[in-house]
């Protein structure tokens, strides 16, 4: 959720006439006020660095890999058959809500949950420190409230939330060009585990620059191999429908290396349109079904997970997007007395309103109904299940969504 930041920066002029009338402004990059959340701060990344990429890959053919065949079985072993929902967990976020709430309430449709509290140090040194973490206490609380409901809970390791993509770029070269560096971390990870009582590790190192590839991959297989029985490792990515080895955000994952690496394979499904785009939806359910297609012919579908994004943003206004969850959105719309709209192309839904000083806003966001559409396709594919950021942001509704499709 935090790929290198653009070093020129675009003012887009109006929306495409087909989603928004003329007249709206599109989003450029821009102080937030007061402290920035969390969420917002990576999301704000993200969207900032796919403009070096460049938005959607355009096709391109590819060959089966290694990775295409069958799993191995052993996350089966761990959280059974099913489909397997993974949800991303943060404290509170003022004024969004945190994600432990939804947890409790939603147990029994979460499998594995990722609470979003630990980083490598930006030394690069292979220090893994807490970060937007309660104390040690809490967080031993919330995993065994979490074991208690039976879901497992994965720690996370990222490279995130430095100040800028090109300093997340470079705690992860230097990290991946030191052996001692990689021991020292794996070595800290273990004893994260074992201190407070976590079912596997999560892997998240964005923006990690191209060339540096094989080393990724390696540390990845040295991760797989420390960990013990019963563990689970799961991996998230940017998405992409070509391998453009050159690509600054997806140049580095060699997709059929690490599926073969992983029990879990987690497409961060939900970045099609950014702040250096026109506004649009996150994620158009072509777009999903194009990338779940591409990472199908590397990664064995039992490991495939596909993220749903539980956020939306506004753009208008000649700033950065406004950061919202479901409610938020909804309550926009009531305030400027505009009625929902639901875009047929994209299976999202959006609106449009003029703000008070004649500024033209579009929101797009995700609802139940895009999940729904989105879950299916996740069905029609027979991949392993789904991965909502985050927890807590998401349509009340939806959970039934989940309920009636996936369980």
């Amino acid at each position: 959720m935090n790929p290198r930041p653009c070093r020129r920066r675009r003012r887009w002029n109006l929306l495409p006439p087909r989603r928004t009338p003329a007249g709206v402004a599109s989003a450029r990059p821009g102080r937030r006020r007061g402290v920035p959340a969390v969420t917002a701060l990576l999301l704000i990344a993200l969207f900032l660095g796919a403009c070096r990429a460049g938005g959607p890959a355009s096709r391109a053919p590819a060959k089966p890999g290694p990775g295409a065949g069958p799993g191995t079985g052993r996350a089966a072993d761990i959280v059974g058959k099913d489909p397997v929902v993974y949800g991303f967990y943060t404290e509170p976020e003022p004024p969004l809500a945190g994600s432990f709430e939804t947890m409790v309430r939603h147990a029994r449709d979460l499998d594995v949950i990722v609470p979003f509290w630990f980083r490598l140090a930006e030394s690069g040194d292979g220090t893994i420190e807490a970060y937007a973490a309660p104390p040690p206490e809490r967080r031993k609380q919330v995993i065994r409230e979490a074991h208690r409901r039976g879901l497992k809970v994965e720690l996370i390791v990222h490279n995130l939330l430095y100040g800028s993509g090109e300093r997340s770029a470079a705690t992860a070269r230097r990290f991946l060009r030191d052996p001692q560096a990689q021991e020292r971390a794996v070595r800290g990870m273990l004893d994260i585990m074992r201190q407070e009582g976590y079912d596997g590790i999560h892997i998240d190192l964005e923006t990690v620059p191209p060339e540096e590839r094989p080393r990724l991959t390696a540390f990845v297989r040295k991760v797989r191999e420390a960990l013990p029985d019963g563990k689970l490792l799961s991996i998230a990515v940017f998405p992409r429908d070509r391998d453009d080895r050159t690509d600054p955000n997806t140049g580095v994952y060699d997709y059929a290396a690490l599926g073969e690496a992983v029990d879990f394979f987690i497409l961060m499904t939900y970045s099609e349109h950014r702040a250096d785009t026109p506004p649009g939806p996150l994620a158009s359910l072509d777009y999903v079904d194009r990338m779940v297609r591409y990472a199908l012919r590397y990664v064995p579908r039992d490991k495939v997970i596909v993220g749903l994004g539980a956020f939306g943003f506004d753009w208008g206004g000649g700033t950065f997007p406004r950061y919202l969850d479901h409610a938020q959105a909804v309550q926009l719309a009531r305030q400027q007395g505009v009625d929902m709209r639901w875009d047929d192309r994209a299976r999202v839904p959006y609106f449009t309103y003029t703000a008070a000083d004649g500024s033209g806003h579009a929101v797009y966001f995700e609802n139940a109904r895009s999940w729904a559409e989105k879950i299916n396709l996740v069905r029609r594919h027979r991949v392993r299940g789904v991965a909502i950021w985050r927890l807590g942001m998401e349509d009340p509704a939806a959970w039934r969504e989940i309920a009636r499709r996936l369980r």
